[in-house]
């Protein structure tokens, strides 16, 4: 008799655990794994149709003011423009002065062919200006 008592309270015991698991299983499919899936559905349908209807749609006019963009784009390039023609006027000074000083104390050939090597780079020039 003890033999079934234990087969039996095993099987029960086996029984009431695997009902356990397959109840949280469910709980979690239904509370967690579905609603996920089924936002993440919506979400691709969403996505789909936007991307259509984004190829069926006409594309809006521009509402931005043209002329003003084209007065901001001038000023800028005037801007830039200045710029690099004080550049350009502070790098002729001081090849200038280069010449001067190496007249002075140092060799103008070998200055001239070093500047001309620079290519135009600023940083090769000065370089060449502290050298010679």
């Amino acid at each position: 008799m003890e033999f079934l008592t234990t087969i039996f309270g095993n099987l029960t015991t086996g029984v009431i655990r695997l009902a356990v698991t397959v109840g949280i299983l469910a709980a979690v499919y239904f509370f967690i794994v579905k609603p996920v899936l089924h936002t993440t559905e919506k979400s691709v349908e969403n996505v789909n149709k936007s991307f259509e209807n984004s190829f069926n749609a006409p594309t809006p006019a521009p509402t931005v003011n043209t002329k003003a963009i084209e007065a901001q784009t001038k000023a800028i390039e005037a801007k830039v423009n200045k710029t690099i023609e004080d550049v350009n006027r502070q790098v002729q000074t001081e090849v200038r002065r280069s010449f001067h000083a190496s007249k002075v104390g140092g060799s103008p050939e070998k200055l001239l062919h070093c500047i001309q090597r620079a290519h135009q780079n600023v940083h090769r020039i000065e370089r060449c200006t502290q050298r010679y």
